[in-house]
């Protein structure tokens, strides 16, 4: 959704499987990292180390993957709750409604950062 209504973004790394996703992208200067696998630990710390200024994981609701998550230095946390349905066509659609969620928020942030000048090299001979 990101990608989409920013074109111009920039992706750095990205690795989709038929089910699951992990892409970091620059958007106005905001670097996103996102990891749709229950047990990001291994993309937390590429997106720590790449200098992430968003994360976007899923995690199951204890075990080390929070743990990892709370972890984490120099961010403020914000648990977003999807609850389970019966339905699988239920599940799809409140996973849905739950990345519409998240990519406003992540819009806000974006809209919010100032951008970053272009880097520029002054020489003479």
């Amino acid at each position: 959704m990101l990608s989409e209504k920013h074109p111009n973004g920039v992706i750095a790394h990205n690795h989709a499987t038929k089910a699951d996703v992990r892409v970091a992208l620059t958007i106005n200067g905001v670097k996103i990292g996102v990891e749709s696998q229950e047990d990001p630990k291994e993309s937390l710390d590429l997106f720590v180390r790449i200098g992430c200024d968003v994360i976007i994981c899923a995690t199951r609701t204890r075990g080390a993957a929070v743990d990892a998550v709370n972890a984490l230095q120099g961010f403020d946390v914000q648990w977003l709750e999807q609850p389970q349905q019966s339905q699988p066509n239920e599940q799809v659609l409140r996973s849905l409604i739950m990345a519409r969620e998240m990519a406003e928020k992540v819009e806000v942030l974006i809209a919010a950062a100032q951008p970053r000048p272009a880097r520029t090299l002054a020489a003479s001979a």
